[in-house]
């Protein structure tokens, strides 16, 4: 059975990561797996509960801790920096992202690394946008919202792929690979669309399945101006690279690892 390496990036959710690496424990029984939880500078107390969690179980998660320097959310960062972490330091052929506020079902985890495992996909993508995917939880203003801003992204980047916003995926060592050896851009979330388009950019076959989105009661008193009017720009600068002029090679030297986290400036 194939290694799996989950990437968790997680920022205060003391409510959230015990059941949340419960789940995963129990829907990944038999599997062959660890966990990669990079906190970035929790003061709620998940910090002290994984160090807790850790010392237990060693052999099944590992925690990095960084403190966030940045403005607004650095998701991407975080989940490229554990995407090298697990290439440098594990041989697991399969890499799965996901949120650390149990919005992404741990259940759902065995479908999708059988379909990854079926030989036609590089990448999975768990999808809210596909039929027998559902939404819940989560209001009908920004359900509109995530909809629109996925349209457009659909229409500038590739028609290949319906969701680019969600952080459900799962990959091959060799799509990591891919990545690890592109300059990435963005450390924000749009860091999940300058990712999917440089896989396709790279022929890489990506597929998506339904998933069950479980929103956070998120509003949209959440969503800044500023921030649509960035992630429209970065859209189209990204759809210019796939489009015209193509992602640029990154060659890999041990004292250039882990420099994407100096690129948040530029968001």
């Amino acid at each position: 059975m194939h290694r799996v390496f989950i990437s968790l990036p997680v920022l205060n959710e003391i409510e959230n990561i015990e059941a949340l690496l419960d789940r995963i424990d129990s829907s990944l029984t038999g599997y062959d797996y660890l966990v990669c939880v990079l906190d970035d500078g929790s003061r709620d107390g998940t910090r002290e509960y994984l160090r807790r969690r850790l010392a237990e179980t060693p052999d099944r998660l590992h925690v990095i801790e960084r403190t966030k320097t940045q403005h607004g959310s650095q998701r991407g960062g975080a989940l490229y920096v554990a995407l090298e972490w697990g290439l440098d330091n594990t041989d697991c052929e399969f890499f799965v992202e996901m949120d650390g506020d149990l919005s992404h079902r741990p259940e759902e985890l065995p479908p999708a690394l059988t379909r990854l495992a079926s030989s036609d996909a590089d990448v999975v993508v768990a999808s809210k946008f596909v039929p027998g995917s559902d939404v819940t939880n989560r209001p009908l203003g920004r359900r509109l919202v995530s909809q629109l801003c996925s349209m457009a992204v659909h229409l500038f980047l590739s028609r290949e792929v319906r969701d680019y916003s969600n952080g459900y995926r799962f990959y091959t060592r060799d799509a990591a690979e891919t990545i690890r050896m592109t300059r990435i851009r963005y450390t924000s979330p749009i860091y999940l669309s300058e990712v999917l388009a440089i896989w396709l950019r790279a022929g890489q076959r990506v597929v998506e399945i339904p998933t069950i989105y479980i929103g956070r009661g998120e509003g949209l008193s959440k969503l800044r101006l500023t921030d649509l009017v960035k992630a429209a720009i970065a859209v189209l600068e990204i759809s210019l690279r796939y489009h015209v002029f193509g992602f640029e090679r990154r060659p890999v030297h041990t004292d250039q690892r882990l420099t994407v986290e100096g690129l948040a400036a530029r968001e």
